[in-house]
């Protein structure tokens, strides 16, 4: 059976689970909360993520097609900072709101929020992942 910190995933209490959840949102590894897990951007890329977690060894993309949970997690993340920018909008320009004051802020934040929020929904996926299958524990 699999373990996340030494715990097998009976043994995963809920302070185990929010520490994996805070550190999937903390663009850090869900197992051992290191860091540098992303590639320095370069001409071939930026927001590539390392095969494995270089503090414990974690491989990320588990099974083929992995990633298509991070771009739902995406998707969901940026849908909510949509919304909150086109309340936002019409909160500050209200009562006499025009369609450019509230456009633009939205339309702004639909572009960037993917972008921005990429990182982090990868490992709050593969944290997510993590408390389904644990990794098994190294023999």
């Amino acid at each position: 059976m699999g373990t996340v910190d030494g715990m097998s995933r009976s043994a995963i209490g809920d302070d185990g689970r929010m520490r994996v959840l805070v550190r999937g949102l903390l663009a850090a590894c869900p197992t051992c909360g290191g860091r540098g897990l992303f590639h320095r951007p370069d001409r071939r890329g930026w927001l590539r993520i390392r095969p494995t977690c270089p503090g414990c060894g974690l491989a990320f993309e588990r099974t083929h097609g992995h990633w298509i949970g991070a771009v739902a997690v995406n998707t969901v993340m940026s849908a909510a900072a949509i919304l909150v920018a086109l309340v936002v909008s019409f909160v500050a320009t209200w009562p006499d709101s025009e369609v450019v004051e509230v456009l633009l802020p939205t339309v702004g934040t639909s572009l960037v929020a993917p972008l921005v929020l990429a990182p982090t929904s990868r490992t709050l996926w593969t944290a997510l992942v993590v408390l389904v299958l644990p990794p098994e524990a190294p023999t």
